[in-house]
């Protein structure tokens, strides 16, 4: 879906009629691309949300409350809390059908020894808040008069805030008042692009394409679309009009001739066309959505009629709203997924060589039996050593001798040499068993983890990673207080074709919860043979079990499973009796005997 030029002309209309003039009281990071400002103006707040997320780039106010994403102040945010909160919206201005947002702000210069509220505003929201009323308490005149009168102060200090929603190349920057770049979300080196964004460079504009204007569009122009390369219609509107997205190009041809595929080489009103183009970039504003399965799957600021059951909205920026309102959170969701598997595989990483480096030591003590072997030899042997002797045969093995030296003081040696590195080594075996648990444990973490698609079970199974000690994502006691650990998951819960229960848990706590917490002896006990994944429990009651529950059971094992993808995967069952934790093993990691195995297709769950 495109943030293109009309959908961003819509936002520019609204903003201002809605904030200019405004003063913005609030300012804060949302994420990492991302920022959000609160603005007072017409005696209400006014959340305003800019992205330069390369798949979620936009602009728009937000019904919701901004909450802060980023924990650390970037040079970005120190530079807006100088430049850009406390101050007022003078203008929003747009280049004609470029994706550039211009933001201009002025702000009153700072008094001599003023202690700024702002660094309390990004501390809490309740401080914040209450420097937010106060500044509302005192602003009781036309926001336009107050920004008249900021305006005749000498030494303001003025920039524009810069949004560029621009997809990949999407940036959101702070220009200074003399056009001098302050720094930006993204900052781009001459060897990323010609158009450099970096501190203290002069700010440019993107170059506009050189496209025709479709405010000027002709029958003649549409004719000669069929000289160039495009052979689709929508396709050669988009490579040759100025902000004309594929969803614009593909609604001029609907309303055009009643479908979206048509070709060149076909009958096209070439007129009726130009006009329609003409019409959708002039007409009045209609913002509208699409509705789809998982949320709205697309808006526009005018009237959808290439795709159906389009439905009126009462603003652009409730439009956008509602569409991004989904798709962040999912994308949040697999962008905190990806980045904790990182964490995980690292960690898997550093426990691996740990293993090994055990492993390399257990060489070395095997090395050390030989010293206290030829510490003993070389003492039952001594009378048989000749003054000078380079060496000692045994049992066809050969010891090196010094001949400078006594026998009695190379034995000793090499019974010192052994005694020290034996206290060294001592625990190698027991510490090379717990470095191969816990490679284990992190692998079934990360395969759960794969497997998870829900904000809760993700942040869970964060949070038994650090617990387990695998992970340190908040090494400092402040932060750590402050994070607000979420809501304790529960084991997936369903019922049979039988009625019987199945539990299924979905993290290594679950998984023990559920295996020695929810199942009893006579319950059957469900695991993936080999690799790793959920256990899941089939309340039995030492009942025989139907053959319907039991295929059930298994098909849900193997569907929460590293072989979720596979035709046909091995399932075993037993008793949970015959069920053990691996004493001194990590969560979750278990053993079991007297199984039978079955073959079955991974099983989605089904509503409970």
């Amino acid at each position: 879906m495109y943030f293109d030029a009309l959908t961003l002309t819509a936002v520019a209309d609204e903003l201002r009629e809605t904030i200019i003039g405004g003063r913005i009281q609030r300012v804060l990071l949302t994420g990492p691309l991302s920022i959000g400002l609160e603005i007072y103006a017409q005696r209400r707040r006014y959340q305003l949300l800019a992205s330069a997320h390369p798949q979620l780039a936009r602009v728009h106010l937000t019904t919701n409350r901004l909450s802060r994403g980023v924990e650390q102040e970037t040079p970005l945010l120190l530079l807006l809390r100088k430049y850009v909160l406390g101050g007022r919206i003078t203008a929003i201005e747009q280049p004609q059908l470029e994706r550039v947002l211009m933001v201009s702000i002025v702000k009153p210069p700072p008094m001599r020894n003023q202690n700024i509220p702002h660094a309390a505003a990004e501390v809490s929201d309740e401080s914040s808040d209450e420097v937010a009323d106060e500044a509302e308490d005192a602003e009781t005149d036309d926001p336009l008069a107050a920004l008249a009168r900021l305006m005749a102060l000498e030494n303001v200090l003025r920039c524009d805030l810069v949004i560029e929603p621009q997809d990949r190349r999407s940036n959101i920057i702070l220009v200074d008042d003399d056009n001098f770049i302050l720094e930006s979300v993204k900052r781009v080196t001459p060897r990323m692009s010609s158009r450099v964004v970096m501190p203290r460079r002069v700010f440019e504009l993107p170059p506009p394409p050189e496209k025709r204007d479709p405010t000027k569009a002709t029958a003649e122009g549409i004719t000669s679309l069929a000289a160039g390369s495009q052979r689709d219609l929508a396709r050669a509107l988009v490579a040759t009009y100025r902000g004309v997205s594929p969803q614009v190009a593909r609604e001029v041809v609907f309303r055009a001739v009643g479908r979206t595929d048509i070709r060149l080489d076909q009958a096209i009103p070439a007129y009726t066309v130009a006009a329609r183009l003409r019409e959708l970039f002039t007409a009045p504003q209609e913002p509208s959505l699409v509705p789809g399965p998982n949320g709205p799957s697309a808006f526009a600021p005018y009237r959808i009629t290439h795709l159906p059951e389009s439905a009126g909205c009462s603003s652009m920026s409730t439009a956008l709203d509602a569409y991004f309102a989904t798709r962040e959170t999912l994308s949040s969701h697999r962008q905190r997924r990806d980045a904790l598997k990182q964490s995980l595989d690292a960690a898997r990483e550093r426990l691996v060589r740990r293993r090994e480096q055990i492993a390399a030591e257990l060489v070395r003590a095997g090395e050390l039996e030989t010293l206290r072997w030829e510490g003993e030899m070389i003492f039952a042997f001594m009378h048989e050593l000749q003054p000078g002797a380079t060496t000692l045969s045994v049992e066809n093995r050969t010891i090196k001798l010094d001949p400078g030296r006594s026998p009695v003081d190379q034995a000793q040696e090499r019974f010192k040499a052994y005694d020290k590195a034996k206290s060294a080594l001592a625990g190698l075996p027991e510490r090379a068993a717990a470095a191969a648990t816990q490679v284990r444990g992190v692998e079934e973490l990360t395969a759960l983890l794969e497997l998870s698609d829900d904000f809760e079970q993700i942040e869970q199974i964060a949070q038994e990673a650090e617990e387990l000690g695998y992970l340190r994502e908040h090494p400092d006691p402040v932060t750590a207080r402050r994070r607000r650990k979420p809501a304790k998951a529960r084991p997936l819960h369903l019922q049979s074709a039988d009625g019987l229960d199945i539990y299924v848990g979905r993290s290594a706590r679950q998984n023990e919860e559920v295996t020695f917490k929810i199942g009893r002896r006579d319950d059957l006990w469900v695991h993936v043979r080999t690799i790793h994944g959920s256990h899941v429990i089939l309340r039995s009651g030492g009942r025989d079990i139907p053959e319907a529950s039991l295929q059930q059971a298994a098909g849900l094992a193997a569907y929460f499973s590293q072989a979720r993808a596979d035709a046909a995967v091995e399932v075993d069952i037993c008793r949970r009796a015959l069920v053990r934790k691996i004493p001194g093993g990590p969560v979750g990691l278990v053993t079991y005997r007297a199984e039978q195995t079955l073959r079955v297709a991974p099983l989605e769950p089904w509503n409970a």
